[in-house]
């Protein structure tokens, strides 16, 4: 019970961060979308979709919804399509 009582207060960290971050509006793929290419961009914040998709935060989401919430992110302004490239790059642009 005692882990579970940690893992407790470890969301109810983890929700007051994303509040403060402002992410608290974005879905549950969103949020782990965001979270994947944190930990998978490179030092210019940029990441390729292919790398994102196959994370284990996102292994299970369909094509269809990770697309969609990759499209919403880019419309609020969290990533942006890398100019010059094809569509499988993009750059982190909140942290």
């Amino acid at each position: 019970m005692a882990k579970l009582s940690d893992m407790a207060r470890l969301k109810e960290l983890l929700l007051g961060m994303e509040k403060d971050l402002g992410m608290d509006d974005l879905s549950g793929v969103q949020k782990n979308i965001v979270y994947a290419a944190t930990m998978l961009v490179n030092k210019r914040d940029e990441f390729e979709t292919e790398a994102i998709r196959n994370h284990a935060l996102l292994r299970d989401v369909s094509r269809s919804s990770f697309f969609r919430a990759l499209k919403n992110l880019t419309d609020a302004g969290y990533i942006k399509h890398r100019d010059g490239t094809q569509r499988a790059s993009y750059q982190l642009l909140k942290k």
